[in-house]
């Protein structure tokens, strides 16, 4: 006798695997594995109490390969075998979900994108990332719905553009990159884009275009592994903790263990309640990367957080946190532009 009690449905979020798994069995022991596709991420030999073994805790390990690997999603199975028998679970796809969600992952990612943000507001010459979860042989007609206000008008009106066909062989995740230049250039006239929905079969999300310019941009993953931008308006304000140690040998002194290191408070403009919560949750991820001059990434690792958050109607919601550099880094104190000719005093001269 050898079954594995736990039978998942085939789509299955990673925050519904339970914490404990019985296995029955009448033999002295067990071995347990617990496979992605070809390759073993874990392994262990139970030992039975009254016929029943325990695996705990298979949702920590098999979210922390897909953490490791980067992925959204994944096919699993659990294997047991003792000396005369061997069984497994049917091959599942578990999605990546820090959240608790009580729900059917199928209708879910058929209806929603893989965020919990209801819509976004994008800085006008800012990106924001989009990821959808599709089911195989599924195709969709994608569409951008756009508020616009063009040149030489005094009433915005909505322009559709045709996006690309969704058309899938196989289970995928699709990531879409938002730009609001990019949407107004594909218009094709001279236009401020205001609003626009980003349509995906029932998949809809809208965007509100600000002029804003955020003092801050971060990457992070959010609470589906899938990337995503925070845009703040905030106030920053650098502290250099020097601890080192120093030495002297003939009249000369050196510096050695040095953990020297800048830590930044920041301190948001005022939220919404959304936007608070959703910032503060996704400054819980394990990665978290700045958004430097040039676009170029830089981890950095989130120190504390103080949020007060209140959904009184006259409440001026914010968000306070600490951040380091990952790695020892040093910030850029200056600014400089690409080349001479950047500067307008040449740009007379052509």
């Amino acid at each position: 006798m050898l079954k594995i009690n736990y039978t998942p449905p085939y789509y299955v979020f990673t925050c519904n695997i339970p914490s404990e798994i019985e296995i029955s069995t009448d033999a002295a022991s067990v071995y347990v594995t617990i496979a992605c596709g070809p390759d073993t991420i874990f392994e262990t030999t139970l030992y039975p109490y009254n016929n029943i073994a325990m695996l705990y805790d298979a949702r920590s390990i098999i979210e922390g390969h897909m953490l490791d690997k980067q992925r959204v999603f994944a096919n699993f199975v659990i294997t047991a075998d003792t000396k005369t028998e061997e069984t497994t679970t049917p091959e599942r796809h578990f999605i990546y979900s820090r959240l608790s969600l009580a729900t059917n992952a199928m209708g879910f990612v058929q209806l929603f994108f893989l965020t919990t943000r209801s819509m976004f507001t994008i800085p006008r010459n800012s990106f924001q990332t989009l990821s959808a979860f599709y089911l195989p042989d599924v195709t969709l007609q994608g569409y951008t719905e756009c508020l616009a206000l063009f040149d030489g008008e005094s009433t915005p009106r909505i322009v559709r553009i045709e996006d690309a066909k969704v058309d899938t062989k196989n289970t995928t995740l699709i990531r879409d990159i938002i730009s609001p230049i990019a949407i107004e250039t594909r218009i094709g006239s001279k236009c401020r884009l205001l609003q626009f929905t980003v349509h995906r079969g029932f998949l809809a999300k809208t965007f509100y275009v600000t002029d804003r310019t955020p003092n801050l941009t971060l990457l992070v993953r959010n609470e589906f592994n899938c990337d995503e931008y925070i845009h703040l308006t905030c106030v920053t304000k650098s502290k250099l903790d020097l601890d080192r140690s120093t030495a002297t040998s003939l009249g000369v002194t050196t510096f050695y263990d040095d953990k020297s290191a800048y830590e930044y408070d920041v301190e948001s403009s005022m939220l919404t309640l959304e936007e608070a919560k959703h910032f503060s949750q996704l400054l819980l991820s394990r990665y978290v990367n700045i958004v430097e001059i040039g676009g170029a990434l830089a981890p950095i690792t989130i120190t504390d957080i103080n949020s007060e958050i209140s959904d009184a109607d006259n409440a001026t919601n914010s968000i306070k946190f600490k951040y380091k550099y990952s790695s020892h880094h040093f910030p850029i104190t200056i600014d400089y532009g690409n080349n001479i000719f950047d500067d307008p005093f040449y740009r007379t001269f052509d």
